[in-house]
């Protein structure tokens, strides 16, 4: 074992905010295992947690003993350490102090509690201690959102009566609508981690540019024309009030929720527009047709 004393004055090592000044260990627990910049351990973790590297101590060990906020039942004894944290020193503090054991193995500076403690308490030295694995953590939303990317929104199909190729004719009603059959909710997944996320796509309405200027926005699919209803009636139609040929669009505006499993969350992602299909459209005047009577001059 090394020497139980580090000469006085000769390194300094700077851990984060925390300087360690090697000196003569005056006071510490009885075991000694805290009286020397020489002493060594072994096992444990190390963890990083904003640019800090910590090590936790074995269970059951005197380290982890003195990691405990409390000082040890009975009678008290001042050169006792308890409350003690530990930071690794990692390459730096090895290139300032040199190897203290087995390799590989690393520095690590206690900083403890207690009556009789010294600050700063001596390094000693770690071996085969573990890494611990962190899983970096993703907001469920941001999961979500991915998830949403891939919601395959499809493109409508127009319809109208008078149906194609047959014009359309000013100031009277065409019917509009898409394949009601199409008209249905669409979901996606996307997973980071033990968190799995779904988005929901539910179509909610259809806003129809009418290529004169105009818009109309229904709130379904609109009600296919069946010619064996001639009293049938629609909540989608528009008369256009002047001949010409028009580019009809349409556009399903889907409301996009999202759940989650393996984490909380839940909620609204806002609408989204899927994409257009549009048709030209050929708006004529209607012509009346004179049929002279069985008489006729």
């Amino acid at each position: 074992m090394r020497a139980r004393f580090v000469m006085a004055a000769a390194l300094t090592v700077s851990l984060g905010a925390m300087t360690v000044a090697a000196g003569r260990a005056e006071a510490a627990d009885t075991g000694g295992e805290y009286t020397s910049a020489g002493a060594q351990a072994s096992g444990g973790q190390l963890s990083v947690q904003a640019g800090v590297t910590t090590w936790t101590p074995p269970s059951g060990s005197h380290w982890a003993q003195a990691a405990k906020p409390d000082p040890p039942p009975g009678k008290p004894n001042p050169n006792q350490p308890y409350g003690c944290s530990y930071g690794a020193g990692g390459p730096s503090a090895t290139a300032s102090l040199g190897v203290g054991g087995p390799q590989p193995g690393q520095w690590v500076f206690p900083v403890c509690a207690g009556p009789g403690v010294i600050d700063p308490m001596p390094p000693f030295w770690v071996t085969g201690a573990k890494p611990v694995t962190v899983a970096v953590q993703v907001a469920p939303v941001v999961v979500a959102e991915q998830a949403a990317k891939t919601l395959a929104l499809s493109s409508p199909v127009i319809e109208m009566a008078p149906p194609e190729p047959h014009p359309q004719l000013v100031n009277v009603a065409t019917w509009l609508w898409l394949n009601p059959a199409a008209w249905h909710p669409v979901r996606a997944s996307a997973r980071a981690g033990p968190v799995t996320t779904t988005a929901v796509a539910t179509p909610t309405k259809v806003v129809w540019d009418m290529g004169d200027g105009q818009q109309v926005t229904c709130a379904g699919p609109g009600t296919p024309y069946d010619p064996s209803a001639p009293d049938a009636t629609t909540t989608c139609s528009y008369r256009w009030s002047a001949v010409g040929t028009y580019t009809v669009s349409a556009t399903i505006y889907w409301a996009v929720t999202w759940n989650a499993t393996g984490a909380a969350g839940g909620g609204s992602l806002g609408a989204e527009a899927g994409p257009a299909a549009a048709v030209n459209v050929q708006v004529v005047q209607s012509e009346a047709i004179n049929t002279p009577s069985s008489g006729g001059h």
